[in-house]
């Protein structure tokens, strides 16, 4: 058993004494249930407007709350604000959250004070800066409120088994920039790490005094006199050329650490003692029951991410229908014609649904696959090398006009034939617009979910004729919804709506109606 292993074997079995570890007399914070309720329906509405993953729901709670609060002068109350709001929303439990939290979040947002003060809002590189520092803010006090150990230790046994495993066979990158862009894909791959969580964990590398300095410490003044180099240096390393390639090659085998992952939480003493006598069939049993749950738990996921994703796109396109297009129908066409209408609502979040549930997974062979690489990686079976090679990029000679002026071309072709056949069945030229436009939102939509399965297999996905036929004639299209997906968040008139002219005076008007429920409260226990 290696070092690494054992040290995340120890992590998970201090985290499970912790959990156990019920401190009874400790004071915790206790709020409504009646705003509660209020609070979370506010919550289930806002994030059915966002496609993002179900485990970043919290830490983008915390990141608008403190954009929302960041005027705030007294750091202590608005540390017990924050607290408080995430546990109306029930992204924290009511009655569990220690009191002493209010302190840790505090030092904080205290230390982060100084970084803050040097943003100038007002112009677009203070924006830039803004947003980075409150990603960063973010994390950090999503850590304190649910320390991640286990996952750092994971994080680290993986980096030390895929590092000894791959050949780099590319001279474009140094030894230092591997192991370092090596880090970043474990951290995307094995644990889903966002952009925040990146930029957090880059950041306390190149500082690591930071996650236990003091607001009048030297690394906050120095951090605080080159903020904008701070972020670039940490930019520049996420955005790497080489990233999304190593990201990619990584998550094929994301799955083998995540299951060990899964049986360790459970039993860690089992694994060890099954580690230290060599019971290969009691770890294999043990991974093929925890395959079936992550199987079943995917379902479930695809599922839950196919609603949110359908609802998002129909509540898009009604309103864009009654906004755009009917007013477009009555007043400059002088018709009314509602197929066209109904077909562009219901047919976007219908054809997704198909697309992304029709998603299949291979379990007999991908188990047989990921107990191959486990065997190595235990010890138990024969090693294997993971080969990194970066393809050359066309540059710019006669092959890459050809082969994009056929891209464009296939996109155009598409595009015409699509509308063309509209036109045949009587949509109008808005209508066209909008069908076309929401199909490559849909078909964006639909690879990326249906692309998370990626993340239980180690098998390569096979290709057959059908599918690369499809690559041919959709791609472009889907390349355009990727576009089109990556800038909605900045013109999502939705999410303004919720996140600007609805959340602040409906926080306020919660906290107005908890303190008249304690008022209440207290006015009963007196009589």
């Amino acid at each position: 058993m290696t070092d690494a292993l054992k040290h995340f074997l120890a992590t998970i079995k201090k985290m499970k004494a912790d959990e156990e570890a019920i401190e009874k007399e400790e004071d915790v914070i206790q709020v409504s249930d009646t705003v509660s309720v209020a609070a979370s329906v506010y919550e289930t509405m806002r994030n059915a407007l966002e496609y993002d993953e179900e485990h970043l729901l919290r830490r983008n709670a915390i990141h608008r709350i403190m954009k929302r609060r960041l005027g705030d002068q007294d750091v202590s109350d608005m540390a017990a604000k924050l607290l408080r709001e995430l546990i109306w929303a029930k992204y924290l439990p009511n009655g569990k959250v220690p009191t002493r939290h209010i302190e840790a979040v505090r030092l904080i947002l205290e230390k982060y004070q100084p970084l803050f003060n040097t943003v100038e809002p007002d112009s677009e590189e203070g924006q830039r800066v803004l947003h980075w520092l409150l990603d960063v803010v973010a994390v950090e006090i999503e850590h304190v409120l649910g320390p991640p150990c286990g996952d750092e230790s994971l994080a680290s046994f993986a980096y030390q088994e895929l590092r000894k495993r791959i050949d780099w066979q590319t001279k474009t990158m140094t030894e230092e920039e591997r192991d370092l862009q090596l880090y970043i894909g474990i951290h995307r791959s094995v644990l889903k790490s966002n952009r925040a969580a990146l930029r957090h964990r880059v950041f306390t590398l190149y500082y690591p005094k930071w996650s236990k300095a003091k607001a009048n410490d030297a690394v906050v003044k120095e951090i605080s006199m080159s903020l904008s180099k701070v972020v670039d240096s940490v930019e520049q390393q996420i955005e790497h050329p080489a990233q999304d390639t190593i990201y990619r090659f990584i998550r094929r085998h994301a799955v083998v650490f995540r299951l060990l992952s899964d049986i360790a939480k459970d039993n860690p003493e089992a694994l060890a003692g099954a580690l230290a006598s060599g019971d290969v069939a009691a770890i294999d049993t043990a991974i093929s029951k925890a395959a079936a749950a992550r199987y079943t738990s995917f379902r479930k996921r695809l599922k839950r991410t196919v609603v949110r994703a359908c609802a998002f796109l129909l509540i898009t396109k009604t309103f864009l229908a009654f906004l755009i297009e009917y007013p477009y129908e009555v007043f400059i066409l002088g018709v009314t014609d509602y197929v066209p209408l109904m077909v562009n609502i219901f047919f976007p979040p219908i054809l997704l649904a198909i697309v992304a549930l029709s998603v299949r997974i291979d379990k007999k062979k991908n188990n047989a696959k990921i107990l191959e690489e486990l065997h190595a990686i235990l010890g138990f079976g024969d090693d294997f090398k993971l080969v990194f090679k970066r393809r050359s990029s066309w540059g710019r000679g006669a092959m890459w006009w050809i082969f994009n002026g056929l891209y464009v071309g296939m996109l155009l072709l598409v595009i015409s034939v699509i509308a063309a056949a509209l036109t045949a069945v009587h949509f109008n030229a808005m209508s066209i617009f909008f069908f076309i436009f929401f199909l490559s939102v849909v078909a964006y939509f639909g690879i990326r979910i249906r692309n998370t399965r990626r993340e239980l297999m180690v098998l390569e996905l096979s290709r057959g004729i059908m599918p690369t036929l499809l690559d041919i004639l959709f791609l472009p299209v889907m390349r355009a919804g990727r576009w089109v997906s990556l800038r909605a968040p900045r013109v999502n008139v939705f999410l303004f709506f919720f996140d600007f002219i609805i959340e602040a005076p409906f926080k306020a008007a919660i906290g107005i109606v908890e303190s008249w429920l304690v008022f209440l409260r207290e006015k009963r226990e007196e009589i």
